[in-house]
């Protein structure tokens, strides 16, 4: 329709007066309404013969929506109508305008994109899955439980795309039972690149179009997001797989819906092509209905040479499932005692002296293969003799150079067939090769072209037995670089024993061009494929190979180590933390951080790149500090056991611990993390006091065990967190800045006595009041002076015992002291230690008093299997050595008084730095919008922090409104680092401010 009409209908049905902007639609005319020059409704007219149960739906459908909260915004219903147009009638619907860019217009999509696409898909989901309508059954072309009924589509599909749509189409009415025994809900079913928005940042804005919604299983809505988001990129299937990821990351996939997703990606694609070509037949005007053909037929053509298993192990994989479900259970048979496979070579490579090549691009020269088989066999028998080898093997899993020939070549992304997934054995050519178990010939061949196996033999086995002839799961050895003789005296079908000659190695005229050896590969599955299944693979697909072949040194049983350690990108163990990690553990900076080594106050990343660490109060004396490092090696090279033996590292660590505390401090339990410490710190409270209540500072963070998260509001009180339980009392933090008193100590304590009495009135009172010295999570605060003394006065005064948690701020951070509290002269009952007590080594402690001690002697022994254990107590020695030796506790003070004076040189040019707190190197910065509300900035501290990492240097943030900045280093930072890291702040403050 023309935009005069479209504007006239806005302004008769629904008094909007716009410009109207005609979008593309299949079946609707979609029109958006711009309001004074900003979008702000659209406009869809169904077509006349729309039926009225199908509008029904829709407007049902909406009112759901709109009264479903979530954070992926749908479009309203603003007004509905109807409409006289070219003589028949139409219905109208006006709704709200979503702004955002339509996926298809954004550029390719990186990972993270994607995963956040299936990861909406599943939210989409969620909020559809309680919708209930007559109208999701109707029959309709785009629903996937109908697909069958394209067929009548064939004949007019073109040639190229034809005989896949139909193979397609058939497979799915294979699968049909299946697919309508699982459960159906109603799904978008729409989710292509033009259906889905994106906001201004990239991300997922919303998902709009609810046109095609219908009842069927979930995993088909997933299918149709897969299917187009595979449209032009170089890798498609690894594109879906991260949105398959994102999916099951908000809502898990079971193994059946994942060993369908393949047929179902593939129907969706299949359906397109089909309706395509009728509906242009019907409308051959209406571009909209082809502009998706051209890239799917490029895709139809990529994907034709994927095996539906490897498909399928690639899904499982990114959902974290191990690819091959009998992947398992044949592995463990070949571990098991009851498996005993025979030598597949004289020499048996079980009792050889290994001696393994390199082939990677890291090798010795002499080894390329450029350089021909017979000089390079010959250069392997001089590597092996050099090192006192009797048997020479390649390694699995290594990342070869001598793939050259064109079967190696890229393809998706470019990326070489580099990753051997076999171990070869090399030998003299002619050498008999024997059985290692009894089984039957799968196939056998010859395949003489250059780099390619000779003669290959592909054996079956199954489990269950020793000699491999049980009636268990199959599996299969694949038995390469034979001469020609051995496959023309092997038929398939052939059985062989355990320990039968089937064939000897090929010399390199016919093994493929190679130095004698045999390669042996172990597979799971067979991808429908006989002795052209792949030696190498793509490393980015390493993983799933993994499980498709594993290591065939199950068979063999060669000592030592023939695998090589995967080299990951940072892509890939993001990807792998998502899929096998808990969705509850986070990462720094919007791009993480690859690091793989520290140095002192500094870490380096993959490509070589210091960062100035200000965050990591864990390594305390600086990163792979040599002593530390010596202490634990060592040691560790010696014993290690429990603390039922006498052993002089536990005492000389409870002694030289316990003469950094004021008397009566002097009684040493050694736990593995300041949780743990905590948790020990409350049994010995209650056990001593016979109550059960703590007193705890509102914002206070004491760990991540349940007892811990009770009584840390920084956790209970925030998303996630139930609020206080029954025994827990939180009491005003004594904040100066912004505290209800400034820095009035004494003033916030009465609060804690307020609670005391509450406690005593219900005929209780308190086991503990516990504190952190600085409170790190509410923002780096410094106590006011003053509460401590009055607190500990009023807690003690109603029983409780102190618990003064160091965990963070301990063993000298502060500069002036050795622990925290001693600023505020009072002496706890019980102290916490652990972050830096082992430089991270797990080791945690408490240190308390004799008279405490004697009351936790119930009867029930405390007993902690690793908590004290000699390579613990060895690397906490150390700790303390370097930090008495290189005198960090003055180094904190003087380099923290630097940077606490730069800082607050800064204030007086930036307005938004509120206010700077801390001692020593435990310091804050707290950003607000204004300094007389003191509103918290938080927008603004993460910027700061992101401009500080590109600049070179790593901050975070804290505190309630997670807009303190938090400078908390190794005390090795030197003088000339903290001038660094002031120029960096102070930069990344003004390139902030600047792009305001």
């Amino acid at each position: 329709m023309q935009t005069t009409i479209l504007s006239a209908l806005a302004a008769d049905l629904f008094d909007v007066h716009a410009e109207a902007v005609p979008l593309p639609g299949e079946a609707t005319d979609n029109t958006r309404l711009d309001v004074e020059g900003r979008p702000q409704y659209l406009l869809k007219m169904y077509a006349a013969d729309t039926s009225p149960a199908e509008i029904e739906l829709q407007e049902a459908l909406l009112t759901h929506l709109a009264r479903t909260e979530s954070a992926l915004p749908t479009a309203s219903l603003v007004a509905t109508s109807t409409a006289t147009v070219a003589g028949h009638q139409r219905t109208a619907h006006l709704l709200e305008w979503i702004p955002g860019t339509p996926y298809s217009q954004a550029g390719p999509a990186d990972a993270r994109r994607l995963h956040a696409l299936g990861s909406a898909v599943a939210t989409l989901d969620g909020i559809l899955a309680g919708f209930e309508h007559s109208a999701l059954d109707r029959d309709f072309r785009w629903h996937p439980l109908r697909a069958g009924d394209l067929a009548r589509a064939l004949p007019h599909v073109g040639d190229g795309v034809r005989d896949f749509t139909a193979s397609t189409l058939a497979r799915l009415g294979e699968l049909m039972p299946e697919l309508r025994a699982l459960p159906q809900q109603a799904i978008h079913n729409d989710a292509n690149d033009n259906n889905v928005l994106l906001d201004a940042d990239g991300r997922i804005a919303a998902i709009i179009d609810f046109g095609d919604v219908v009842r069927a299983p979930r995993v088909c809505g997933l299918a149709v997001a897969a299917a187009y988001a595979q449209l032009g990129q170089d890798d498609p299937v690894a594109a879906a797989c991260a949105v398959v990821a994102g999916y099951h990351a908000e809502a898990p996939l079971s193994a059946t819906e994942l060993r369908l997703l393949p047929d179902l990606i593939n129907a969706r694609l299949a359906m397109s092509i089909a309706n395509s070509v009728e509906q242009l037949a019907a409308d051959p005007d209406n571009a909209y209905l082809d502009s998706s053909q051209p890239q799917i037929r490029e895709l139809v053509t990529m994907l034709s040479g994927e095996p539906h298993e490897v498909l399928v192990a690639r899904f499982r994989d990114a959902c974290g499932y191990r690819p091959v479900p009998t992947e398992r259970e044949i592995v463990a048979w070949l571990r098991s005692a009851g498996c005993d496979p025979a030598p597949m070579l004289r020499t048996d490579p079980a009792t050889a002296r290994i001696h393994t090549i390199d082939w990677t691009a890291h090798g010795p020269a002499d080894l390329h293969i450029r350089h021909g088989a017979p000089s390079v066999g010959a250069a392997i028998d001089a590597h092996r003799t050099a090192h006192g080898g009797t048997l020479t093997i390649g390694r699995y899993r290594e990342d070869r150079v001598v793939y050259r020939s064109d079967a190696f070549a890229g393809g998706r992304g470019g990326e070489r067939r580099s990753v051997h997934m076999a171990i070869d054995v090399f030998d003299a050519a002619g050498a008999p090769v024997f059985a290692p178990f009894d089984g039957t010939v799968k196939a056998v061949e010859f395949r003489g072209a250059d780099y390619d196996y000779g003669g290959v033999v592909l054996l079956e086995h199954r489990t269950g037995t020793s000699d491999g002839a049980g009636d268990g799961t199959p599996f299969w050895l694949l038995v390469g670089h034979l001469d020609r003789r051995s496959v023309e005296q092997l038929r398939a079908g052939d059985t062989v024993r355990r320990g039968d000659t089937i064939g000897r190695l090929g010399a390199a005229a016919e093994n493929g061009g190679w130095p004698p050896h045999i390669h042996v590969q172990l597979f799971t599955t067979l991808l429908g494929r006989s002795t052209d299944l792949p030696g190498a693979v793509r490393p980015s697909e390493a993983d799933v190979w993994e499980s498709i072949c594993p290591n065939p040194n199950l068979v063999l049983r060669a000592p030592g180590n023939t695998a090589v350690a995967p080299d990951r990108r940072a892509d890939q163990i993001a990807a792998r933390r998502t899929a096998n990690l808990s969705p509850t553990l986070s990462l720094s900076y919007a791009e993480p951080l690859h690091i793989t080594a520290g140095e002192g106050a500094e870490l380096i990343d993959v490509h070589g790149r210091r960062y100035l660490d200000l965050v990591n109060n864990v390594c305390h004396v600086g990163h792979s500090h040599p002593h530390v490092v010596g202490a634990i090696a060592e040691q560790a090279a010696r014993l290690n056991t429990n603390t039922r033996y006498l052993h002089a590292n536990i005492t000389e660590y409870a002694r030289r611990l316990a003469a950094t505390f004021p008397d009566p401090l002097n009684v040493v339990m050694l736990t593995n993390s300041g949780s743990e410490a905590n948790d020990l710190a409350l049994r010995l409270a209650r056990t001593a006091t016979g109550r059960e209540h703590v007193l705890t500072l509102d914002w206070a963070y004491h760990g991540n065990l349940s007892s811990l998260v009770e009584i840390s509001p920084y956790k209970f009180n925030r998303s996630g967190g139930t609020g206080p339980g029954e025994r827990v009392r939180v009491c005003d933090i004594p904040d100066p800045y912004r505290g209800a008193f400034g820095s009035d100590g004494a003033r916030y304590a009465e609060h804690l006595r307020t609670q005391c009495a509450g406690l005593s009135a219900a005929g209780t009172g308190p086991a503990a009041f516990i504190h952190e010295s600085i409170p790190g999570c509410a923002g780096q605060v410094e106590l006011a002076d003053g509460y401590l003394p009055a607190a500990y006065a009023e807690a003690r005064a109603a029983g409780a015992l102190c618990i003064a948690d160091e965990v963070q701020c301990g063993f000298g951070r502060v500069g002036e002291h050795m622990w925290a509290f001693e600023r505020h002269g009072v002496v706890p009952d019980i102290v916490t230690l652990g972050k830096p007590i082992g430089n991270g080594h797990p080791i945690a402690a408490v240190v308390t008093t004799p008279e405490v001690a004697r009351r936790f002697r119930t009867g029930m022994e405390y007993f902690n299997t690793f908590g004290g254990n000699p390579v613990s107590c060895a690397a906490a020695l150390a700790v303390l050595d370097v930090v008495e030796d290189e005198r960090l506790m003055a180094n904190a003070d003087r380099v923290g008084g630097y940077l606490r004076r730069r800082l607050t040189a800064m204030a007086e040019h930036h307005p938004p730095i509120g206010d700077v707190r801390g001692r020593g190197l435990f310091l804050g910065a707290d950003l607000v919008v204004d300094r007389d509300t003191k509103e918290p900035d938080r927008a603004l501290a993460k910027r700061v922090v992101e401009a500080a990492k590109r600049d070179g240097v790593l901050l975070s943030t804290d505190g309630p409104g997670d807009n303190v900045l938090k400078i908390k280093p190794p005390l090795v930072l030197s003088m000339e680092q903290a001038r660094r890291a002031a120029d960096v702040i102070e930069r990344a403050l003004t390139e902030v401010a600047a792009a305001r």
